[in-house]
């Protein structure tokens, strides 16, 4: 049975033909932009701009960039799709729906309508305030994308503070809302506590049920260079990602000459539910073969003489 490896000749061919798609001078202008990965929020780009990251590499972008990009700088949808029904939009698919183009205009349904309209921007900004007349500030909820821009974010949370409520997130807030109370809870902050340019000095990673060979191809070329300089990575996933075994990382002509570069230095798949008793048997194992940093233990950490209890007490 042939080895399935990710990345490879495939995402260069995808890059390139979105770039043909959405035009030569557009995807240049987007890609050679001061910005940050609309995907991951890394920098592709930054304050550096031209695909050059935080630790001054480049090429630095990703197909999944390229693809959130491809969707801004699109043309405008054609007013003629607007005649068509719902039930004839639902016969597309979610890349053909994408692909449309993007919202110029604003739209609306009427409730006893089976298509949408295009509208003013004075009609919807009239229509927009006269509901808010109708509804009570304390009962409403403004939610938006975690993709529009900070200042679009700033606007909306002071439209939503004038008119009297501070109900107000969006959908990145909402995604990462549990691990942020959850991480807050254990280790005392609710986001990251690495950077980027730590993953390029650690010996070793555990990547626990994620698929960045996917998700966020970015980190691919870091856990790459972690296998090139002898250090290990650790993949624990119930499901096997092909691309978390063997990865041809496109930036590195190397790594795609030989078909791909070994990312997982182990690969342990557990069953679905044994998360839990998987990492507390990490922690027994590492408090019996006396490889506990009790240094670390006894100024960062708190209630550890309770954790190390519940863990002498859970057998093998």
């Amino acid at each position: 049975m042939k080895q399935i490896v990710g990345g490879g000749p495939k995402k260069v061919l995808y890059t390139l033909n979105t770039v043909r798609r959405i035009g030569l001078k557009d995807s240049a202008k987007a890609l050679m932009a001061k910005n940050a990965c609309k995907a991951c929020g890394l920098g592709m780009g930054g304050q550096q701009g031209g695909m050059t990251n935080e630790k001054g590499e480049f090429p630095s972008v990703c197909n999944k960039s390229i693809q959130a990009q491809s969707t801004d700088i699109q043309l405008p949808i054609p007013s003629e799709v607007f005649n068509h029904t719902l039930a004839d939009l639902k016969e597309l698919s979610a890349q053909e729906v994408e692909r449309l183009g993007r919202l110029s205009k604003p739209i609306y349904k009427a409730e006893n309508s089976n298509k949408y309209t295009e509208v003013t921007w004075q009609w919807a900004i009239d229509h927009c305030a006269e509901k808010f007349k109708q509804a009570q500030p304390e009962k409403s909820f403004f939610y938006t994308s975690g993709r529009s821009s900070m200042e679009a974010g700033y606007l909306l949370q002071l439209v939503a503070r004038s008119y009297g409520t501070n109900n107000i997130t969006n959908c990145s807030y909402y995604c990462h809302q549990a691990t942020g109370v959850g991480l807050a809870s254990t280790i005392g902050t609710g986001t990251s506590t690495v950077e980027l340019n730590d993953l390029s000095l650690c010996d070793t990673i555990f990547i626990i049920g994620a698929n960045p060979s996917s998700n966020h191809p970015r980190l691919i070329h870091q856990l790459k260079g972690i296998r090139d300089r002898g250090g290990k990575v650790i993949i624990i996933n119930p499901a096997k990602e092909p691309g978390l075994v063997k990865f041809a990382v496109p930036k590195s002509p190397k790594s795609m000459m030989a078909g791909g570069t070994d990312i997982a230095s182990f690969y342990l798949q557990p069953k679905v539910g044994s998360d839990l008793a998987l990492l507390k048997g990490l922690a027994k194992a590492t408090i019996e073969l006396g490889f506990e940093d009790s240094a670390f233990i006894k100024e960062y950490c708190e209630n550890y003489t309770e954790f190390l209890s519940d863990i002498n007490n859970t057998s093998w």
